[in-house]
């Protein structure tokens, strides 16, 4: 039973905007509607919680005697952590441009 966040549920989110946000357009659409970057921010947030909390259900699995793979729970550990760490890579990424931008005097 994983917890599935949805983009927009909370109030500041549909508030978050960038400066440029309307000239960024992307080919990809939902629908009609366009996917701005903070849309496609937080769904990668929100995929890489889905996998951690894949990974802890299979360890769950893995301990209470369920039958599960050993070879498969190490695997989905693996991959909730590789996803993590790409995000935290991301994440560092977007503060020190933003560190940057802010360092920036006009």
């Amino acid at each position: 039973m994983s917890a599935s966040i949805s983009p927009g549920q909370y109030a500041w989110q549909s508030k978050m905007t960038f400066p440029g946000m309307s000239t960024l357009q992307t080919a990809a659409t939902q629908g009609s509607q366009e996917k701005n970057f903070g849309t496609y921010l937080w769904e990668g947030v929100s995929e890489v919680n889905n996998m951690q909390h894949d990974a802890d259900a299979a360890i769950h699995e893995l301990l209470t005697g369920g039958d599960v793979n050993q070879a498969e729970v190490m695997t989905t550990v693996q991959k909730s952590e590789m996803a993590f760490r790409l995000l935290t890579q991301i994440r560092n990424k977007l503060l020190t441009a933003y560190e940057e931008l802010n360092a920036i005097r006009f």
